[in-house]
């Protein structure tokens, strides 16, 4: 079949005519979502810290953390494709809901022995596999929902929304982790992790998610879903390139985000508070640039220069992280950086869920995050080991340097920045294929 073919046979048969009927842009179930999305971010950033600090004075060793911090990606990386298909065969509200029930029941379980101190190191992992497990499944039906939920040329702003209740949780959770974990212990805060998942999956039940078309899974048609959702991926011209170089650059930049609590634990002057403001002001910023894009519609021949200034401007705010040991420049650097990373992840998101069509989403998000997460685990081990080696500002500048050499890269792929600036109002995917 020819590329172009190939090209029409997936704009017309998935993507369709536009619809008169377009969804609202803001409705009461995108609210429930809005939520419980908030809720459950707060509870597992607190989870998440009060984990890593928990770890750290119950082994004292950083390879200990960054290979449990792994653990739990590699489910979520190995069964990202399989759980994509699933996501489209199956009815995405009941599967969310589901995952956060079973995420809720099992921190629980972990905050109730966390408590009576009978908590060990592998209840610890083995709950982090079920948490893997769990965001494998729930990852692909969350993103593949919105696209029904709102307009298309809306989607940037729908991100930017989830995105400002993402950073305002992150930055809620980041400012009162550190001090928590000083206060209450990490047993409360496990807790309120567990129930911020149980209420997450009771507003999700409420909501009203448009149903996808529900068709039994085989194995038939599972490898049928899995071969069309890559050669769609191989007729997207320069794809496997752009995701090499995420790839590359999600691996680096993941071998310094296991050892940041280690920095601040061992830093003098610094410790669990001053992580926890730093953490949130990393959020402020992406909560700002989030603001700003929720509410301004770009016009999308902007979006490449702009994408380019962010790369460039996160990983030089995260090279000059690594050579300064003064707070309050620590903090700025990183609002700014939060600024930057935001705008990129809105625009890649958007850009995705404006080409791929709804019944491919589930299974192309799954086969898209294994590809770039697929190193992500062993980048967490290798910094922790070399964190044992090392001082850990010499690996972020390291790693950051590197991450910059490589990104700059992107702005080199033509089919890139057509990717990126992607107009679904005005173009056609014909336009993307090879």
């Amino acid at each position: 079949m020819r590329s172009e073919d190939s090209a029409n046979m997936y704009d017309n048969e998935y993507l369709g005519k536009k619809s008169l009927n377009k969804p609202k842009f803001l409705s009461l179930s995108l609210f429930l979502l809005l939520q419980g999305e908030f809720i459950s971010v707060i509870g597992n950033m607190i989870y998440e810290i009060g984990l890593g600090f928990w770890v750290l004075a119950f082994t004292g060793s950083t390879a200990i953390m960054g290979t449990l911090m792994a653990v739990s990606l590699v489910p979520s990386v190995l069964l990202s494709p399989f759980a994509g298909v699933i996501a489209d065969r199956s009815n995405r509200k009941k599967l969310m809901v589901s995952m956060d029930i079973i995420r809720g029941i099992t921190i629980i379980i972990v905050a109730i022995a966390a408590y009576f101190q009978i908590l060990q190191l592998w209840e610890v992992f083995i709950a982090g596999i079920i948490l893997g497990v769990c965001g494998a499944f729930f990852n692909p039906a969350a993103i593949s929902i919105l696209p029904k939920m709102v307009p298309k040329e809306k989607l940037t702003n729908v991100n930017s929304l989830f995105g400002i209740a993402n950073t305002g949780a992150d930055i809620m959770g980041n400012s009162i982790g550190g001090i928590a974990y000083v206060i209450i212990g990490a047993p409360l805060m496990f807790l309120f992790n567990g129930l911020s998942f149980i209420i997450s999956g009771i507003l999700t039940n409420f909501a009203k998610i448009p149903k996808n078309i529900e068709s039994e899974i085989t194995s038939q048609n599972f490898i049928s879903d899995l071969k069309e959702s890559i050669t769609f991926i191989k007729n997207l011209k320069g794809l496997s390139s752009i995701l090499l170089i995420f790839s590359i650059t999600s691996f680096l930049e993941h071998m310094t985000i296991v050892l940041l609590i280690p920095l601040f634990q061992t830093s003098p002057g610094l410790g669990p508070a001053k992580y926890g403001i730093s953490m949130a002001s990393f959020t402020m910023g992406m909560l700002l640039s989030m603001i700003i894009l929720s509410v301004v519609n770009l016009e999308s021949s902007k979006k490449a220069p702009l994408m380019f200034i962010c790369l460039c401007l996160s990983n030089l705010c995260f090279i000059a992280f690594a050579l300064t040991n003064e707070f309050y420049v620590m903090i700025t650097l990183l609002f700014l950086a939060g600024i930057a990373e935001s705008v990129i992840a809105v625009f890649i998101m958007s850009s995705l869920q404006s080409i791929v069509p709804d019944n491919m989403m589930g299974k192309f998000i799954g086969i898209v995050e294994m590809l770039i997460m697929s190193l992500t685990p062993l980048a967490m081990v290798t910094g922790g080991f070399l964190a044992e080696l090392f001082p850990i500002k010499t690996i972020f500048l390291v790693c950051f340097t590197a991450s910059f050499l490589v990104s700059i890269n992107l702005f080199f792929i033509p089919s890139f920045r057509k990717f990126i600036t992607f107009n679904p109002e005005k173009q056609d995917i014909t336009d993307l294929m090879s």
